[in-house]
């Protein structure tokens, strides 16, 4: 009766055994498949959810870069071509102070002082304009967007597209303007100059060709352009205004990047003639109220680098970009 007994109870525990075995090997199997199934439904709902790439948001970004870019370089440019008039300002002080230099130098400094002028009037013409267009812009019909974006432009911005591209890229000076004209050119402005000088006009001061012309580029910035450009998108009724718009905003894009490699060429330049005229500045000064007759070949030498160098630094004050025009169709 014990042995089976024994028997009986080993039986059971070796049923006992292979049923937690089984049972642990099929709980196992099933938080495999659970895990299988969650990581599949986590695929299906992203896949879902996930928004597709819109093509215009996406040139619309690509824009955004690419003006982002290009207005840094404009301002770093405006930074050096500020500093270079500062340090012609100097230089001019020191020939100055030298006696009997010769006459040749006078006739460099009289091409320094209009290549300085055409620099500063361009900064000068910038500033009237701004504080014009800001009261045109903020006054009756201007529209709160325009009148917003005239007004929250930063004065460095307005400075270097007039001193970069010319003052003639704004067209009429609107601060020679009044009234409804003065308006008109404000909201022009937005519109990437006058419809004489290629751009949109005033009536494209809140649509897509805002995006036309340097001066709307940096009055409106990048990111108001950006809501425009999206606000016009949504009012667009068929698919061949949508892919026309596209290739608007892809037009642009390649003009700002063309434009940015030609600022920063032009950057470059300025910033490498300025930091040598800085080093010729330098070494001449020790001739600083001296007679040219007594001082040596050497110095005398130095005299003359200095002067051609300031020429050359103020010659590039005065160089313009010319805006790129719309070449039309762009490859998508």
């Amino acid at each position: 009766m014990t042995n089976a007994t024994e028997k009986a109870r080993e039986s059971l525990n070796r049923a006992a055994g292979d049923i937690a075995r089984l049972a642990r090997t099929t709980s196992t199997r099933v938080v495999d498949q659970a895990g299988d199934l969650k990581e599949a439904a986590v695929d299906t709902v992203e896949k879902l959810t996930t928004k597709k790439s819109d093509p215009y948001e996406d040139a619309i970004a690509d824009y955004n870069d690419a003006f982002t870019l290009m207005n840094d370089k404009g301002i770093a440019l405006l930074g050096q071509r500020d500093r270079s008039t500062d340090l012609i300002a100097f230089v001019e002080l020191l020939v100055n102070s030298v006696a009997n230099t010769p006459k040749t130098f006078e006739a460099d400094f009289e091409k320094i002082h209009v290549d300085k002028a055409d620099f500063l009037d361009a900064e000068e013409f910038a500033r009237n304009d701004l504080e014009a267009a800001r009261r045109s812009a903020l006054g009756t019909g201007a529209g709160l967007t325009t009148g917003a974006a005239v007004a929250s432009l930063a004065p460095t911005a307005a400075l270097w597209v007039a001193t970069t591209f010319g003052t003639a890229s704004t067209g009429t000076a609107i601060s020679t303007l009044s009234g409804v004209a003065a308006t008109n050119a404000a909201l022009a402005w937005l519109g990437g100059g006058t419809l004489a000088a290629g751009g949109g006009g005033a009536a494209a001061g809140g649509a897509l060709l805002a995006l036309a012309g340097p001066v709307g580029w940096t009055i409106a910035g990048a990111g108001l352009l950006a809501s425009i450009a999206l606000l016009t998108k949504k009012k667009l009724e068929n698919r061949e205004a949508h892919q026309e718009a596209l290739s608007a905003v892809k037009r642009n894009t390649a003009i700002v990047k063309g434009m940015d490699a030609e600022i920063s060429d032009l950057l470059e330049r300025t910033t490498s003639i300025r930091q040598m005229l800085a080093r010729t500045y330098g070494e001449a000064l020790p001739a600083f109220a001296t007679d040219y007759l007594a001082l040596s070949a050497e110095q005398q030498q130095q005299l003359v680098v200095l002067v051609n160098n300031t020429r050359a630094c103020a010659a590039l004050l005065s160089t313009r970009l010319e805006e790129q025009p719309d070449e039309g169709s762009v490859d998508e």
